[in-house]
């Protein structure tokens, strides 16, 4: 591991005592994380390890990780490969990308060996989106690493397309070499006119865009054929329902009343295959739960802390 950084927007918005880290993967991607090793309160619950959703990045994560800290977590964290300051995959930075699903999960599985595994436990995955997507499948993969898991509106299946024609249409892109181009006709993030389908908060969002504005590295726009092959077969993979009902550990899953983004519906199927899930709606709530408004994430918080207790 080597020494890495964060970003500020203002003094002092980085939480206190983070460490930084640069981790290489044995095929050579730089993987960017961070640590806190220890809570902002007099006793620790634990460690929580935070999984970001598709485009986001550590900074954006700042205020998740002091409500982490403040309830007495240890909080690790870290970019996915092909975003944040991770190592991107592709000559054009902002195009999302992945060769493989199952190289999130060896970075994941890396990120918590070397930072994580060795805090106080028990330990807690919090997931968001793609991100909650990758906790269910590391769940799935690697049992045993975790004693409860939260997602927010985590990937589980398209509002605008069934999963199969999406994962063909996909899949015909990609045989057709189009593996590295964007998906649907989607291109690098307009910054200028920033479309906002994720969050009530204006504020919260304003964050995230000027983030991007300032530090042009950590910008994604749109993901590629290929990223978008790999999320549908991992879906389809983590759906399956012999691999749902293996899953042991009890996970809330927090689902966005208004998610415009992915398909909501799925999540209700969870609790009637295997009782380990409980599901959360959040009224009012578009997909990033996790940057809503403070009415709107009090939900959360108080789901979160009914859920851990």
């Amino acid at each position: 591991m080597t020494q890495a950084k964060l970003h500020s927007l203002t003094p002092g918005d980085i939480p206190a005592d983070a460490e930084v880290f640069s981790i290489r993967a044995p095929d050579g991607v730089e993987i960017r994380a961070a640590r806190w090793r220890k809570p902002t309160t007099d006793s620790t619950r634990g460690t929580a390890v935070l999984f970001h959703g598709f485009t986001e990045y550590v900074e954006k994560y700042y205020e998740v990780i002091d409500h982490l800290r403040a309830r007495g977590y240890a909080v690790v964290t870290f970019d996915w490969r092909g975003q944040g300051l991770s190592t991107r995959l592709l000559p054009n930075r902002c195009k999302g990308h992945v060769d493989d699903y199952a190289h999130f999960m060896s970075d994941a599985l890396l990120v918590y060996e070397q930072l994580a595994r060795d805090l106080a436990g028990p330990h807690l995955l919090l997931g968001h989106s793609m991100g909650g997507h990758l906790a269910l499948r590391f769940l799935q993969d690697f049992p045993g690493r975790f004693e409860r898991a939260v997602l927010s509106a985590p990937m589980m299946g398209w509002d605008q397309f069934p999963l199969a024609v999406m994962r063909a249409v996909a899949s015909a892109n990609v045989a057709l070499g189009q593996g590295t181009a964007y998906a649907w006709g989607r291109g690098d993030p307009d910054l200028a006119n920033p479309l906002n389908n994720v969050t009530t908060d204006a504020q919260r969002f304003e964050r995230a865009v000027t983030f991007w504005r300032e530090i042009p590295d950590l910008r994604v726009g749109g993901p590629t054929w290929r990223w978008l092959q790999q999320a549908s077969g991992s879906i389809a993979r983590i759906m399956d329902r012999e691999r749902l009902i293996r899953v042991k550990t009890p996970v809330l899953v927090a689902s966005a009343e208004k998610d415009a983004v992915i398909s909501s519906r799925k999540h209700e199927e969870l609790p009637f295959l295997n009782t380990s899930f409980t599901v959360l709606p959040i009224e009012g709530a578009m997909h990033e739960i996790l940057q809503e408004t403070d009415e709107i994430q009090s939900r959360f918080w108080k789901g979160f802390d009914q859920f851990i207790r």
